[in-house]
């Protein structure tokens, strides 16, 4: 057994503000983080709020609530005010960012991604070939990593965005982003970094990355919940852009009703569409706000401490571990490839040890702030009955 120890500015009682962590090992953080109780009061004062106040009442709160989480969000990954828009989802958004570049005729068309790229990504990316754009899909040898160099040079005076990904999600590798953006300035290239597999367990700063664009989610280590995804942009960048994906938030006065062409907003709601999922939302904020109380860095602490607990566990079992050994190499989870993994997986969820399995990787077993050292031994201790 690892020694009791308190992780550092972990506070007491942390866990006591979530549901089903006292029934349930809850290692499945990177695909979906335990829910908030506060999540469920949002919900009750959003309904209270519909009910009480009307539309007339709800939406300019509801509005105002928007940009505050967008804010919120902002903390945490080092965004100025202001800076931080919401959709349902990144797909959403980064369709919105592609609808605002004009692809037909010019001579920076080329759309740099990495064949590890998240798939809805990828999907979005590659349907506007349709209006003008060429994709430059860089290759991986191993399914899991993609040399930096080749990333880079895969960067031209044709290349218009780099979409990378922070971490791969099919093997939790971090990526050089300062090369890569260092490359893409020397080339005039916009950059979008897919932060959704990072945000909450690993720090970063998208000010000090030199980032032009940022986007994530809220239902993995955010603890937030479907519903709730997010674009930076960089300040100076914003009258860049004037999506052809939108809607009626957009426009600068949405209750307004005018006609085309649309006055888009000076602030976040720039990239909103139409009527906007302010549950998702509310739900959302609850997580981000235990995220910023407790801080990423001493999360990525705690989270190095165990994911390298089980990483040392796993090969001194013989188990293959897919995922890098050296924890600043990697995301917030583990991947353990064993025999007949989903199995394994299926034996696992029905003793209420929540992970996933993924093929080519295994198990992906992760740790965030409310996991201890004794659901890690217990995870263990069941994985050694089961592949006895």
């Amino acid at each position: 057994m690892i020694a009791a120890a308190t992780p550092l500015n972990i506070p007491d009682g942390v866990r006591k503000r979530f549901a089903g962590l006292d029934a349930s090992t809850w290692l499945v953080s990177h695909s979906m983080g335990a829910p908030p109780l506060a999540a469920r009061d949002a919900l009750v004062r959003y309904h209270a709020q519909w009910a009480d106040g009307g539309p007339e009442g709800a939406w300019p709160g509801w509005l105002d609530e928007m940009r505050a989480i967008g804010d919120g969000i902002g903390a945490i990954v080092g965004a100025p005010a202001g800076s931080v828009a919401l959709a349902p989802n990144v797909s959403l958004l980064q369709s919105a960012l592609a609808s605002s570049l004009d692809f037909r005729g010019a001579e920076r068309n080329e759309v740099v991604y990495e064949a590890l790229q998240f798939p809805s990504l990828a999907y979005v990316w590659t349907a506007w070939e349709r209006a003008g754009a060429k994709t430059v899909r860089v290759a991986t040898d191993d399914g899991k990593t993609i040399p930096t160099d080749r990333i880079c040079s895969a960067i031209t005076e044709r290349t218009a965005v780099v979409v990378l990904s922070h971490a791969y999600y099919q093997s939790g590798v971090l990526i050089d982003v300062p090369a890569i953006v260092a490359r893409a300035r020397e080339a005039g290239a916009l950059v979008v970094l897919d932060a959704y597999q990072t945000t909450g367990t690993y720090p970063y700063d998208v000010v000090a990355l030199d980032i032009d664009i940022a986007v994530g989610g809220s239902h993995k280590w955010l603890c937030g919940g479907p519903g709730c995804g997010w674009i930076y942009v960089r300040p100076e960048l914003r009258e860049r852009f004037r999506p052809m994906v939108t809607g009626w938030f957009a426009h600068r006065e949405p209750f307004a009703f005018e006609p085309p062409p649309i006055d888009y907003a000076q602030d976040q709601l720039r990239w909103a569409s139409g009527t906007p999922t302010i549950p998702g939302y509310l739900v959302a904020r609850a997580g981000h706000e235990i995220i910023r109380e407790i801080g990423v860095p001493a999360i990525r602490a705690h989270n190095v401490r165990l994911t390298t607990r089980l990483t040392d566990a796993a090969l001194e079992r013989g188990w293959h571990v897919s995922t890098p050994h050296d924890a600043s190499r990697r995301t917030g989870w583990v991947g353990i490839d064993v025999p007949d993994g989903e199995r394994v997986l299926h034996e696992l969820i029905a003793r209420r040890i929540y992970l996933d399995y993924r093929p080519g990787c295994g198990l992906r077993v992760g740790a965030h702030f409310y996991t201890t050292d004794e659901e890690i031994e217990r995870f263990l201790s069941v994985m050694d009955e089961l592949l006895r």
